[in-house]
């Protein structure tokens, strides 16, 4: 029965070792998240500090000059395109963060899959060692019964009794 006790504390070890290895992979990921993140925030809001003089340069070109509504319509676009290049960014920016709220999640989920494996584990350490101990007294036990009947018995003297 210990010896299969052995085999099952050898799985556990490897069930958390392998939890282990996924709550570090958890960590790596979350962390390369919020790096990425981090750093589509600071796109966002560089391209919002420059967003208004970006399009002032733009319209600064045909200011003060008697021009076309194609040219005006040109320059629309160009802004137009400028504000949806800064909303893709934006975009960019809240989908890093919901992946960094999944991450956070899964690392939740791996830490609570590695203490559920610690406690299976512990807990096959703990019967196996009470095993161990009941064995041992068991057969101190029996050794010190052997001894006792040893000691015990009428000896034999000669053959007789």
């Amino acid at each position: 029965m210990i010896a299969q006790f052995r085999v099952l504390k050898e799985v556990k070890e490897l069930r958390q070792n392998k939890a282990l290895r996924a709550l570090e992979a958890a960590r790596s990921t979350l962390r390369d998240a919020e790096e990425r993140a981090e750093a589509l925030s600071r796109e966002v809001e560089e391209s919002a500090a420059t967003l208004p003089a970006r399009e002032r340069a733009l319209f600064e070109p045909i200011l003060g000059q008697e021009i076309g509504t194609a040219e005006v319509d040109e320059v629309k676009e160009r802004v137009h395109a400028l504000i949806e290049a800064h909303q893709w960014l934006s975009d960019r920016r809240d989908r890093a963060r919901d992946h960094v709220r999944r991450c956070q999640e899964q690392l939740k989920q791996a830490r609570q899959e590695l203490r559920k494996c610690e406690a299976e584990h512990e807990k096959i350490d703990t019967l196996l060692s009470d095993m161990r101990q009941i064995a041992e007294g068991a057969a101190m036990a029996r050794e010190e019964t052997e001894i006792e009947d040893l000691f015990s018995r009428p000896r034999l003297i000669g053959g007789l009794h």
